[in-house]
Order: structure tokens, then C-alpha cells, then sequence
């Protein structure tokens, strides 16, 4: 049997501060402790294919946009939220191992834009079937419609956080 860090953690400080509302942490702390766990499988994932959940980021992001696969560095940087010297570094890794090719713009030649080049385009093809296959069977404990509630949750709480401010309870 596992322990419950999580339980743990309330527990010591229901013990400890009874007159404090730790209840938050059962929240805040797994997701904490659920992003480090996604952050060891993805790793895992993506090794052999010699890719890092960044670099995996920037080909899903160029993917998704549709043909031709390609975008100005600095809107993929704005979309994976990434410094622009961050995604130089990305993309010249990615270059490196022929996933991504820089072409001229079309409209400014002076602007170079990042493109898949066909082996990236099917190695992302790839690794998203099984990548949201295996995020999906491990969802698979929730009923019908659970997982749209949950992610709208999420999204509540995700806005709250961008925005500094506490939320209204709904519902």
C-alpha cells in the first residue's frame, strides 16, 4: 500500500495549527505532486526518441497550426510561453536532429520561419497517437461527462491563478 503524502501533510497540520483551513493543500499539493509525476512519464516517453517534453511541445505546437506546419519563432514562443531565446535554443536542437527546418517568410525575407520537415511531421504524428492514448486509459476511472466537469475546474482555477484574484464560487 502506498502513502498518501497528501493525507500525511493534512493530517500533521490539522495536529499541529487545528485553528488553520489546510484544505487547500489537498488540492494544491497534488497537483503538485501529479505535474512531477506527468513530468517523470513524459520524460520517460519521449528519451528514445531522443526529445524532451520542451522540444515535444514546440513540434505539437507547429502540428497543430496545420499546413504547411510552420510559424515565426516568436509566436511559437508565445504559444508553448517561452522566451524568445528559449525557443532559439529549441529550435536549433530541433534542427539539429531534422525535425524542423527554418525557411524564409514569403511576406518579409528577412524573417525566418520554423517548419517541420517530414520526418518531424511523422515522428509528432506518432508519439501523439500513443501520447494521448495513454494520458486518456489513465483517465478511464471517470464516468461519463466527469472529465469535461473536471477540466472546466480546472480552467476555473487556472484563470483564478493567472488573474491574482479569488473567484466567485459558481453553482
Amino acid at each position: 500500500m502506498s502513502t498518501d503524502h497528501v493525507e500525511v501533510i493534512l493530517a500533521q497540520w490539522a495536529r499541529e495549527r487545528p485553528d488553520l483551513d489546510a484544505s487547500s493543500i489537498g488540492i494544491f499539493g497534488r497537483i503538485s505532486r501529479i505535474d512531477r509525476l506527468f513530468q517523470q512519464a513524459m520524460a520517460e516517453f519521449l528519451r528514445p526518441h531522443g526529445l524532451t517534453l520542451g522540444l515535444f511541445d514546440v513540434l505539437a505546437a507547429l502540428r497543430r497550426l496545420g499546413e504547411p506546419f510552420q510559424a515565426r519563432p516568436s509566436d511559437l514562443a508565445e504559444t508553448v510561453m517561452l522566451t524568445s531565446g528559449g525557443m532559439t535554443g529549441r529550435l536549433d536542437h530541433l534542427e539539429q536532429l531534422g525535425l524542423v527546418v527554418r525557411v524564409p517568410d514569403p511576406e518579409d525575407r528577412r524573417v525566418m520561419l520554423a517548419r517541420l520537415s517530414g520526418e518531424g511531421h511523422d515522428l509528432i504524428d506518432g508519439l501523439m497517437a500513443k501520447h494521448l492514448d495513454r494520458w486518456l486509459s489513465r483517465l478511464g476511472w471517470l464516468r461519463p461527462g466527469e472529465m469535461e466537469a473536471f477540466a472546466g475546474y480546472l480552467r476555473e482555477l487556472e484563470a483564478t491563478l493567472r488573474s491574482g484574484a479569488p473567484q466567485p464560487a459558481t453553482g
